[in-house]
């Protein structure tokens, strides 16, 4: 998934805490995926792609790789390729052969280059790091290719989407904290109570917002609540979009009706993801969905987007459930991927490997307030503290998209008509059958991508 990575963020607790120099002394106990059966000195350079992961990714990458090479004798090359231009860059790399030797991908980028034929599959190596079992279920499918046998890529940091609240506006409303998210019912009821509540702090305050059409990220918004009514975003067997059916439609018509009604402030429908992000650390949100790295923020002192009294109220409920009784969550992040044109391919699969190491990826994600990717320093992250460890729940009930080559562009489809929807309800109302319209306009511009293949 292509986003914007955040600053580097405060390390939370003794687990976010510990530094690459404890990793340095080699200890690799605790860890499934230690390197003590890579003794020997391999040798030679693994060049590898990174994206801007925080203000110095060269810097922190040098760094995270240093013992590796010590160990190993292997030369990483790191080169930090911008989120503008990867995709190009990576597409061109995978079909022309002139390629470094593992890059990172967006996890929703990954069916779109495994079916450019020049990258190579990883499965009967993926045991090496705990298998299928290591990683949650939503983060594991971002590995595979619907129609192709294999593995393409090794989970390396994981986002996922939470709901953000303020304690005070809750505890101002009379709203139980324990209940107040639990299903749409319960979600709803909370925001038509925080309606009572007018300002915080002296300062104005609106129940809900989330971003409209501007956001790049808008899907993974709304597609939770199309998942929470049963609903789907293509047919179990992938061949058919089914964002119209009336168990999809179902969930983006609770999206709407909280504009409709009032309980989401419209205003927020022209401001992008990290607009709306601020406007909750500012005050002016009681409640927002964002990602892990916001939660990361609120220790930063550099961060001036933050209140003093938002930063000091801060709670963290997972998605609510909806009438298929399970509250879903999108989950995504980046992936390793390694190039079939490597010409050091037991090197690269060495550094893989190790940045699969427990310990490894806590630091690394902590670092821009992400999650790791597997389950057990998941684990421990979540034991930090509650706020942590909704976003822990969240991240095991979490889905991600059919992991076939199209999805980018049904993605954008998808993403404007849900944005016209939430135009139009913003308005003041909206009727089913625009819902339904727009709906089905999506749908069948999904099915021409499809028919397309992946040529």
């Amino acid at each position: 998934m292509r986003r914007r990575i955040a600053p580097v963020m405060a390390l939370v607790g003794t687990v976010l805490a510990l530094s690459v120099g404890v990793v340095a002394c080699g200890d690799d106990s605790g860890s499934s995926t230690n390197t003590k059966g890579d003794q020997a000195k391999l040798g030679g350079t693994v060049k590898l792609w990174i994206m801007p992961n925080g203000p110095k990714p060269k810097e922190d990458m040098d760094a995270l790789v240093k013992p590796f090479e010590k160990k190993t004798g292997v030369k990483v090359q790191t080169e930090v390729v911008g989120w503008d231009v990867q995709f190009d860059r990576i597409r061109n790399a995978a079909v022309s052969g002139e390629a470094p030797d593992v890059t990172q991908a967006g996890t929703t980028q990954v069916p779109f280059f495994a079916a450019l034929g020049g990258f190579e599959d990883i499965n009967k190596r993926v045991e090496d790091v705990g298998g299928k079992a290591a990683y949650a279920n939503g983060v594991w499918q971002t590995t595979q290719v619907v129609g192709r046998d294999g593995t393409w890529a090794l989970p390396w940091f994981t986002e996922a989407r939470a709901l953000y609240y303020r304690k005070d506006a809750l505890k101002k409303a009379g709203v139980d904290e324990a209940t107040a998210f639990t299903d749409w019912d319960a979600f709803r009821a909370t925001l038509e109570k925080l309606k009572s509540v007018k300002s915080l702090g002296g300062e104005p305050i609106q129940p809900f917002g989330s971003p409209g059409k501007k956001a790049f990220d808008l899907v993974h918004h709304v597609m939770p609540f199309v998942w929470d009514a049963g609903g789907a975003e293509l047919s179990s067997d992938d061949k058919k979009s089914t964002i119209a059916s009336p168990e999809a439609e179902a969930g983006v018509k609770f999206v709407a009706g909280l504009l409709t009604s009032g309980l989401y402030d419209k205003s927020q429908l022209e401001r992008d993801g990290t607009q709306v992000e601020n406007q909750f650390k500012g005050g002016r949100l009681a409640v927002w969905i964002g990602g892990p790295w916001v939660l990361g923020s609120v220790k930063r002192a550099d961060d001036e987007n933050w209140t003093p009294v938002a930063r000091k109220n801060v709670g963290i409920a997972p998605m609510p459930s909806g009438p298929v009784g399970q509250g879903f969550t999108f989950v995504g992040g980046s992936n390793l991927m390694m190039f079939k044109s490597s010409k050091n391919k037991a090197a690269a699969w060495a550094l893989m490997k190790y940045l699969s190491q427990d310990q490894i990826q806590t630091d690394y994600a902590a670092k821009q307030g992400m999650f790791p990717s597997r389950i057990e320093p998941q684990k421990a992250a979540g034991a930090e503290d509650a706020n942590y460890g909704a976003f822990f729940k969240a991240i095991q009930q979490g889905r991600t998209y059919a992991p076939i080559p199209q999805w980018g562009p049904i993605e954008q489809a998808y993403k404007a008509r849900f944005g016209n929807i939430l135009d139009q309800a913003g308005g003041g109302s909206i009727s089913d059958a625009d819902i339904e319209k727009q709906l089905q306009g999506a749908e069948k511009e999904a099915d021409a991508l499809l028919a397309q293949g992946t040529g």
